[in-house]
């Protein structure tokens, strides 16, 4: 039997006094009402940094990340417009920072495939190299275009979520799988609150 290494933790969430909306359909701007913990989420340790961070809620179905939910936002026209968004400071550790570098380095590297290959194509037309032609075609089309953008889309998007956060249907609390080290801090931090 497995050890549990994670548990969730909720934090109310309240109307951002501060926040004046621009438009009327703006999102409508959230804090949390107590302070995180100096520990990371995701790993326990002690956090190095504090990282922006936001997360938006659509109403309801929209509080569990599964991949059902994603690729149902991904449909076209079935997007619903963010009603709510909380910011606050997530705290990170070295390892989390380091996730971040890996992910953004993975972008960086598959956008640069794009224009190595479109290189790779020109030298190989201006040496008239013809049977190279239809394999350097296979990868602009598919491998560059399509996928290569695909993956730097994907990785960069990924280096911005370092820790496992959501907001519950009605947006009036956000929820954190979080470290078991980071559960015992906020519940600690609670406790001396009493």
């Amino acid at each position: 039997m497995a050890a549990v290494t994670r548990a969730q933790v909720v934090f109310d969430t309240e109307i951002n006094p501060d926040w004046t909306p621009t438009l009327a359909t703006a999102p409508t701007e959230l804090v949390v009402t107590e302070p995180m913990p100096g520990l990371c989420s995701e790993h326990g340790f002690t956090a190095i940094e504090t990282r922006s961070f936001a997360v938006n809620s659509s109403g309801p179905l929209s509080e569990l990340p599964t991949p059902r939910a994603m690729l149902r936002s991904m449909k076209p026209g079935r997007r619903d417009p963010v009603l709510a968004r909380v910011r606050f400071g997530c705290p990170a550790c070295e390892f989390c920072l380091h996730e971040v570098r890996r992910f953004r380095r993975i972008a960086l590297l598959a956008l640069l495939a794009i224009p190595l290959a479109i290189a790779a194509v020109l030298i190989v037309r201006a040496l008239e190299l013809e049977p190279l032609y239809l394999p350097l075609a296979f990868v602009i089309v598919p491998g560059c275009m399509p996928i290569a953008l695909l993956v730097a889309m994907l990785s960069w998007s990924r280096s911005r979520y370092f820790a496992d956060v959501w907001m519950n249907e009605t947006a009036d609390q956000l929820i954190v799988f979080a470290h078991l080290d980071f559960v015992a801090a906020v519940e600690q931090n609670r406790a001396g609150n009493r």
